[in-house]
């Protein structure tokens, strides 16, 4: 079988737990099919490091980000998707993540490699389903948004919680406009499933969840050395709910540990940190920015911590945690729809 897998935000290197889910798919769907990897890539260098992942059943196809070749360009996608957003309703971030050039690649590559299965990752994609012939076409989505985004404006407060209510209602009559096209659709969760099943826009569909894995062969604790009084907090904090979950653990939970553990140090692995969260952390806490192999992080730390307050889909880093042997300490909402059982699986801590 031929299979192309469209995802809006290039996977390789892997920087975060998104990426790593689509890399496993990538690689399982390789070991009995022929794949093709369908994506955009956000620089110049990471467009040339796609083909790294290349090989006899993987092939990869991809452009840069429109809005990413110029200034001229950067300024140009800027007025013309917010001018879209004013005149058609749809979100800027919708057309960042869906342009034309990256719609069109995705139907050309299916229609020249004569593809028999399209998954499009992420709801941004739903226009695609006008441009695609003579293919299965399935839906992957990895969140949730209209579920999670209760959490999102449960965070906020005053003006920002009204701004950002518009923004998450414009967000969410595309993402139902994607569930109404598709008539498959995989979640990351067996919970996240059974929710959508339920919704009414998806009545009638067939919706199951994706099969998660992880090779354990990449994993082996023994070869780390762990630090005593080190916590690790990882993730993309481009994401919101990382972010929320960053600035609450620096600024009510580690304060706390500081006071019962001299010694304690946090380290926070992952791009996106803003300059703010940065400069109120005090000495005990370091930054590594993104890295492409986390395994020495959980291999060395004493305990990880997962302290969000909202999120959705899968938490892959859970899993690797798992995988190496690391003890967790996680919200209710850090291991939700993953079938965990407090006191067994993970510690649970609720509040700070």
């Amino acid at each position: 079988m031929k299979i192309i897998v469209a995802i809006p935000y290039a996977p390789w290197p892997v920087r975060q737990g998104t990426d790593r889910l689509i890399m496993n798919l990538l690689h399982g769907l390789a070991s009995r099919h022929d794949v093709v990897l369908v994506t955009v890539a956000l620089s110049r260098e990471g467009l040339e490091r796609l083909h790294e992942i290349e090989g006899p059943r993987i092939a990869v196809r991809a452009i840069l980000a429109p809005n990413r070749k110029s200034v001229f360009h950067r300024v140009f996608y800027k007025v013309r998707n917010v001018a879209a957003a004013a005149l058609t309703g749809t979100p800027a971030q919708v057309s960042y993540a869906a342009p034309e050039p990256f719609l069109r690649l995705i139907a050309d590559t299916a229609a020249s490699e004569k593809a028999d299965l399209v998954l499009a990752s992420y709801w941004h994609l739903y226009r695609l389903s006008e441009r695609i012939e003579g293919a299965k076409l399935v839906l992957v989505t990895h969140d949730l948004d209209f579920v999670v985004n209760r959490g999102r404006l449960a965070a906020l407060g005053g003006f920002a919680r009204f701004a950002a209510s518009v923004r998450l209602r414009a967000l969410e009559r595309i993402e139902a406009k994607a569930y109404e096209r598709y008539d498959t659709i995989l979640t990351v969760t067996p919970s996240d499933a059974e929710v959508l099943a339920r919704y009414p826009v998806a009545a009638g569909k067939t919706v199951r969840p994706l099969p998660l894995a992880l090779d354990l062969a990449e994993f082996n604790p023994g070869v780390f050395r762990r630090e005593k009084n080190k916590v690790l907090f990882m993730g993309s904090f481009y994401s919101d709910f990382n972010r929320d979950a960053l600035r609450f653990l620096i600024g009510e939970v580690f304060p706390l540990v500081r006071a019962k553990k001299r010694g304690g140090r946090l380290e926070v692995v992952g791009q996106g940190v803003p300059g703010a969260v940065r400069a109120s952390a005090g000495p005990d806490v370091s930054f590594t920015g993104g890295v492409e192999d986390i395994r020495p992080y959980l291999g060395s730390c004493a305990v990880m911590v997962l302290p969000l307050r909202f999120c959705g889909g899968v938490r892959i880093r859970m899993m690797e945690a798992a995988a190496m042997g690391t003890p967790v300490v996680s919200t209710p909402a850090g291991v939700a729809g993953m079938g965990l059982a407090a006191g067994r699986d993970y510690l649970e801590a609720g509040s700070s």
